[in-house]
């Protein structure tokens, strides 16, 4: 184990001068030091960016994006990058709020083409605002998200879905699962399942699938062109091999999965497409002359809409499927991400300085393997990041 450990370190570290790039212009040792904390957190490779002054001004990878093909991380590797996705749904939701196609304030009944209300409280409307701060009362288990997870895209339509699980007596509701006791609107309660629910609405709304909505009217724009919410939408040679470190065969490669909530957690994109997502945000939803939503609008989505002091609130505040947190010791708002194979993180201060960092390993799903100094050294990454970004 410790001469497959040494094999993959030397690896990474041979990589180093192919995926940097102006190693002059970071801090010295920057590249070292991350492959050293790639090492010690057992992942294969990363990538990042840093988003200053409305533009992205860093972008690299380092260690690999491919272990048998000796292939380099870049910051244009292709990884999934879990629960992060819900920034882009957000925003895509948003875009029809601003085209008064949908209301933060209606009835999802409004729109969908079957009813949703918790039996517990038949007579509380669940609102498009409650999808999207995790306050609808809808749920799901852990062991649900996992079964739904399959190789290639998902042949699932998301009312196949979420009409027999929001149903009471449907072929997969599950009374105490589908809804919680909470009265909708009251009790914090993160869902993949509401967030995607919110997107559903979208595309019933645009008349067209979210993922190819998302891609004419986000990704296109900003010139995000290797973002993708489905895998046959990207060019294989440009994806990420995603690993999973067991412990005693060491690094083990995953096949490419999907899962029909997709919206929640399974975008396909690049550090230095998600950069030009952040550096937009951060220009009130503009770049390089490109609008994807007013300023006003994303000052609302980013902005904390249900406090810390909120029942079930376990972080500093929730957005519009925007996350309020404390990052490298500030307040910042974006989102993390986990799913097979991959973590991520985004976020970004008041000041517009942002860092994305993405793996292609699986940190936090090593729930039985998982040791505290695996997730300190994927912090010290991050946080060599931001300090590399005060510069």
């Amino acid at each position: 184990m410790m001469a497959y450990a040494r094999r993959v370190r030397a690896l990474a570290l041979a990589l180093l001068v192919s995926c940097s790039s102006d190693p002059e212009v970071v801090e010295p040792g920057l590249d070292a030091v991350i492959a050293e904390h790639l090492e010690t957190a057992q992942l294969p490779g990363a990538a990042a960016a840093i988003v200053r002054d409305g533009k992205v001004t860093f972008a690299r990878g380092w260690g690999v994006g491919n272990l048998e093909k000796k292939t380099p991380m870049t910051a244009d590797s292709v990884m999934v990058i879990g629960s992060l996705s819900k920034t882009v749904t957000g925003t895509a939701v948003m875009q029809q709020v601003e085209a008064g196609k949908l209301s933060l304030d209606a009835d999802i009944n409004t729109y969908l083409p079957f009813k949703v209300r918790n039996p517990k409280h038949p007579d509380v409307p669940i609102t498009l605002k409650m999808l999207l701060t995790h306050t609808s009362s809808i749920q799901e288990s852990s062991a649900r998200l996992v079964s739904l997870a399959k190789p290639g895209d998902s042949p699932t339509s998301f009312r196949e879905l979420f009409e027999p699980y929001l149903t009471p007596g449907g072929a997969t509701y599950v009374e105490g699962e589908s809804f919680g006791p909470q009265k909708p609107g009251q009790t914090f309660v993160y869902s993949n399942f509401a967030a995607s629910l919110a997107a559903y609405i979208v595309e019933i709304v645009v008349a067209e699938p979210f993922s190819a909505y998302c891609k004419r009217a986000i990704f296109t724009p900003l010139k995000m062109n290797r973002s993708s919410f489905r895998i046959d939408g990207l060019d294989p040679a440009q994806l990420a091999t995603h690993y999973t470190w067991t412990g005693t065969k060491g690094q083990v490669p995953l096949e490419h999965t999907s899962v029909p909530y997709y919206p929640s957690t399974t975008l396909r994109t690049t550090a230095n497409d998600l950069g030009r997502f952040l550096a937009a945000i951060s220009r009130g939803g503009e770049l390089d002359g490109a609008r994807v939503l007013k300023t006003e609008t994303v000052a609302a989505m980013t902005a904390i809409q249900v406090p810390a002091s909120a029942p079930g609130n376990d972080i500093t505040g929730q957005g519009y499927l925007w996350e309020h947190r404390a990052v490298a010791g500030q307040p910042a708002f974006g989102h993390g991400g986990s799913y097979y194979g991959a973590s991520a993180r985004m976020h970004i201060r008041k000041d517009g300085v942002g860092v994305v960092l993405l793996s292609n390993g699986d940190l936090h799903l090593r729930i039985a393997l998982q040791r505290e100094e695996q997730m300190t050294a994927w912090g010290e990454i991050e946080r060599r990041l931001w300090n590399e970004a005060a510069r």
